[in-house]
């Protein structure tokens, strides 16, 4: 990771554009051995990294397997005659894709990572510091793409229950009801042409319900638990008898292996439990209360 941001570095700015251009770099591992190191631009203005190290420093070298490094998601989409760097990982048959950052344009955002996936090829995306240090090069080029975090936008469908019949969701396509009672637009399934599958846009009742409930059990299993522990040994009797009759309730229920977590486990299992709390009807300061 750290050769492919160094060779990005290398990058200067395409001729005759005016907005900024991405400084993207590549390394290219197979049998734990670095054969190749690119960077965009490095043999032509406009020519991507990842096309430099494939098709030009290791052109009939077989692939089959091998690893590659990319600062920048792979692109899906190239000009006329011109094929995109994702293609051309795929044809190589790597077996396995590091990407710095994923591209910050929300028209591609996404799909290279998408098509590697579905191509069975493994994907991963670069750990801090390696990322930031990728965000912090391409900053002019990203600014391009700003999010509107502030501005999501929900369809009258969205927000209204019981739906009428011929509304669409947020993507165009009809929104309905799944056996369980769950809002959900129907969305073409793209690998089985003519059916559809549900994408859950709002859980029914009884599945908040039933989740809350669940939550409730495993924090107070794991409350016991800890109170068990400062008091230095399990107290069976009196009124601690009820609180052990308890916790094996809920550890048949859900298996004492699926209880018990990290902190950063237990603090994901609280903020869920706090944001159910809310949607049952408390009020938020006490939905913080679990």
């Amino acid at each position: 990771m750290t050769r492919a941001v160094d060779a990005s570095r290398n990058c200067v700015q395409e001729p005759g554009k005016t907005d900024p251009t991405p400084s993207v770099g590549a390394v290219v591992v197979k049998d734990d051995e670095i054969i190749a190191v690119s960077y965009r631009g490095e043999d032509g203005p406009g020519d991507h990294a990842e096309f430099i190290a494939l098709e030009k420093k290791l052109k009939g070298v077989d692939l089959k397997g091998a690893t590659i490094y990319t600062t920048l998601e792979p692109c899906t989409n190239r000009g006329p005659n011109k094929t995109p760097c994702v293609e051309w990982i795929i044809e190589r048959e790597f077996a396995t894709v590091y990407i710095g950052s994923l591209d910050p344009n929300p028209d591609v955002r996404g799909l290279g990572q998408l098509k590697l996936r579905r191509a069975k090829i493994e994907t991963h995306l670069f750990p801090q510091p390696w990322m930031g240090q990728v965000e912090e090069l391409n900053k002019s080029f990203f600014d391009l793409f700003p999010l509107d975090d502030n501005k999501i936008q929900r369809t009258a469908s969205e927000k209204t229950d019981p739906v009428e019949p011929g509304l669409e969701g947020p993507n165009g396509y009809p929104i309905g009801y799944d056996d369980e009672g769950n809002k959900v637009e129907w969305l073409p399934d793209e690998e089985n042409p003519g059916e559809v599958w549900a994408m859950i846009l709002r859980r029914a009742d009884p599945a908040i319900h039933k989740e809350y409930n669940e939550l409730w059990d495993k924090v107070w299993w794991n409350r016991h638990m800890v109170y068990s522990h400062d008091k230095g040994r399990e107290e069976c009797t009196g009124t601690g008898k009820l609180g052990c009759e308890g916790a094996a309730r809920v550890e048949k229920k859900y298996g004492r292996e699926n209880l018990g977590w990290s902190d950063i486990d237990w603090g994901l299992l609280q903020g869920r439990m706090s944001a159910l709390s809310w949607v049952m009807g408390s009020e938020w300061n006490e939905s913080l209360d679990t």
